[in-house]
Parts: structure tokens; C-alpha cells; sequence
């Protein structure tokens, strides 16, 4: 499970983190900020404050990333689509008590997706909070669509050559969330893009043929 810092310092901001988007919230300056190389992502609030003596910017929302090549043993579909991507799986996200429901995991994703143009898939194991979360982005957001890829099947839902766009709620639960000990859906994965993107690359179905 992530470990969110509570702080980072400048030179850490400085040196490891590109800034992928600075916008307000209850009157502060938040930044989106984005390490590839580790891969990471955080929210944090741009004006520094003093910790112990010490100058340093409070995390108010941090996400963990892998970097994948491919998903699965052979998606050769799946390596078709995204032959151009930059493709992240999520290992966990967190955002600080007192800084939940207000849209701020959604936020995270839109710009890594939108600013960066990062393919964030799900993590294999999911949770309650990342269920909602994906569910949530999946109704509500004007930017970036989700897809459900069946891993093991290397095939996107509904399995017969097309993608269909998941609303939240247009695909069966059953058929994507499994607890554990159940695996029956551990292959399953929830694919997060740019919607403009998703809706150049689906007017090419060949580029979703197995």
C-alpha cells in the first residue's frame, strides 16, 4: 500500500519533478507534479511552508506508477493500440484526510492523461477507494474515457473485436471487480486515455483487430 510523504523540499521539486498543471482550490495554488523517471506523481501546495525549521511544500494528494512495456504474456492487440503510448500502471494512489472529496484524485489523473499524455492503467488488485474512484472518473469526467481489457484474453469488453467505452455502469460489476479470495476477474484491468485520442484511434478498427 503507498505511503504518502507529507512534504517534499524545493530541491526535490526542483530536481525530480516536472510542473504538469498549477490551478486553485480553497484559496491556495496547488501543482501537479510528475517524476518519470521513478515513474510518481503528487499534488502538492505551491507556497512552501516551514517544518522544523526546514522550507518545504505539503503533499496533498501522491500517486505511486510502474512504467509497462505490455500487458499480459501476449496482447498483441493491446501492443497494436498502444504502439505510440506511454503506458503506467497504477500501483496506489492517496490523498491527505481533510483533502478527500474534492475531486483531486480525478484531477491527478486528467493531467498526468491530458498534460502528459500518459496511458494509466489500473492496477491489478483494487480495492474499495479504487473501485469508486475509477467508477467515478468513468461518469463524471469531460476529458478522458475508460476501457475494461481483459488481460488474460488479451482483448478489450466486449471481447468481439470492438472497445466500448465503460460509463460507470454500461458493463456488468461482476465481470470486472473480484475480492479477494476470488480471482476470477485478477486479469482484468481498467484502461484510462485521452478522449480525444480514444476517438481518433477508434475510427481505425484495425487497430484493435487480434
Amino acid at each position: 500500500m503507498i505511503v504518502m510523504p507529507t512534504t517534499y523540499s524545493p530541491m526535490t521539486v526542483a530536481r525530480s519533478f516536472q510542473l504538469v498543471e498549477e490551478f486553485e482550490l480553497s484559496g491556495r495554488v496547488l501543482h501537479v507534479i510528475y517524476d518519470s523517471q521513478t515513474p510518481r506523481a503528487a499534488i502538492i501546495e505551491a507556497d512552501i511552508e516551514t517544518f522544523d525549521g526546514v522550507p518545504r511544500h505539503r503533499v496533498v494528494a501522491a500517486l505511486d506508477l510502474q512504467r509497462k512495456a505490455q500487458l499480459g504474456k501476449d496482447i498483441v492487440a493491446v501492443e497494436r493500440c498502444w504502439e505510440d503510448a506511454n503506458l503506467v500502471q497504477v500501483e496506489g494512489i492517496c490523498v491527505a484526510p481533510g483533502e478527500r472529496d474534492k475531486g483531486l484524485a480525478t484531477r491527478l489523473y486528467e493531467a498526468l492523461i491530458l498534460q502528459c499524455g500518459i496511458t494509466l492503467v489500473s492496477d491489478f488488485e483494487q480495492y474499495d477507494g479504487g473501485k469508486m474512484l475509477w467508477q467515478k472518473i468513468a461518469r463524471e469526467s469531460d476529458h478522458i474515457v475508460v476501457f475494461v481489457l481483459d488481460t488474460e484474453q488479451s482483448a478489450f469488453w466486449p471481447y468481439d473485436g470492438s472497445k466500448v467505452v465503460y460509463d460507470g455502469g454500461c458493463i456488468p460489476e461482476e465481470r470486472i471487480w473480484s475480492l479477494s479470495p476470488d480471482q476470477k476477474c485478477h486479469g482484468i484491468v481498467l484502461v484510462a486515455e485521452s478522449k480525444t485520442k480514444a476517438s481518433q484511434m477508434m475510427e481505425d478498427p484495425a487497430r484493435f483487430r487480434i
